[in-house]
């Protein structure tokens, strides 16, 4: 990419110090793309608003041992279904939930975030939405406090609008990356804003998550097809593992606990704590289950994590 983003750094600190001193929500693009919607893969959403509401409403900052986790209220293939977006804390280690935001922004519940990740400087989260998405295609920039969120700008692919899920970012290459939603695309971007292409995925199954793992000073980029089992026998979630260039490194798997697959769209995480003392490969899925891979992948068999009962989990972002 031979983009120039000098000041992508000053603006995200910039919009994180007005979003926590002020939390003032505004749509800094108007919807002005046609963008078309497609038709829509859900089931009964089982969960109440109830079950959404915060045990702490001003203090979702995740503690040691959790993680942000993107929660959707309910369960969808990809393209993302329309459901309202909340903030959640999960400790990665025992499954526990211990707070819960909507994202808003102008004080409207946002739904179809897609994707959310720890960006280069500020206090922010960034959040990525859906075609589906009540503000498709947009950037926001999220307070992890309260779950109150500003648009910073559409995401683009070849000059128009491109719905993304699962961002992630890296400070290692200085780039984030995502998947081109509902497609075995990934894609990279200098700012979060302005993507290009990254690899296409030799695979036919739609892509459902992105995660990072650090093995000494090597940091590689790991993606999964949780509708593919052609590394692991019957069990699903083939995993092909990329340096941070775009170059394919090998295809290994998952092996999910059942012998169906693993989706509608799940959480991909590698959790790594010194201070919880673990390291595991995590999936948290929208069918409700969080669970680890502990002693590597295939043909490791993962287990739950507490009860392995998890709200409706799309994505995790680092603490």
């Amino acid at each position: 990419m031979k983009t120039n983003f000098k000041n992508v750094g000053a603006m995200t600190l910039a919009f994180s110090i007005a979003l926590f001193s002020c939390e003032k929500n505004q749509d800094l693009n108007p919807s002005t793309a046609n963008v078309s919607p497609k038709s829509k893969i859900a089931e009964t959403n089982s969960l109440t608003t109830e079950s959404f509401k915060s045990t702490d409403q001003e203090k979702v900052l995740a503690a040691p041992c959790e993680n942000y986790s993107l929660v959707l209220e309910g369960i969808t293939g990809t393209p993302h279904a329309t459901f309202n977006s909340h903030l959640v804390n999960v400790n990665m280690v025992t499954g526990v939930t211990t707070a819960s935001s909507p994202i808003t922004v102008g004080g409207v519940n946002v739904s179809t975030v897609t994707g959310i990740t720890k960006p280069a400087v500020g206090g922010v989260l960034y959040g990525v939405t859906g075609l589906n998405s009540s503000l498709p295609n947009r950037l926001l920039g999220i307070n992890p406090a309260t779950g109150v969120s500003g648009v910073l700008g559409f995401t683009t692919f070849g000059g128009v609008p491109v719905s993304l899920q699962d961002i992630e970012y890296t400070p290692v290459s200085g780039r984030y990356y995502a998947i081109k939603e509902g497609t075995n695309q990934i894609l990279q971007s200098l700012n979060g804003l302005v993507w290009a292409n990254f690899a296409v995925v030799p695979t036919m199954s739609t892509l459902n998550g992105l995660a990072f793992r650090k093995v000494g000073a090597v940091t590689t980029l790991w993606v999964i097809a949780g509708g593919s089992n052609f590394t692991c026998a019957a069990n699903f979630g083939d995993m092909w593992n990329y340096t941070l260039a775009g170059g394919l490194i090998g295809v290994d798997s998952y092996n999910a606990l059942t012998v169906g697959p693993v989706q509608p769209e799940l959480g991909l995480d590698y959790f790594e704590s010194t201070a919880c003392g673990v390291s595991y490969w995590t999936i948290g899925s929208a069918n409700g289950v969080l669970s680890r891979n502990a002693a590597g992948l295939c043909p490791a068999i993962p287990g739950p994590i507490g009860g392995g009962s998890i709200k409706y989990t799309y994505d995790f972002a680092k603490r």
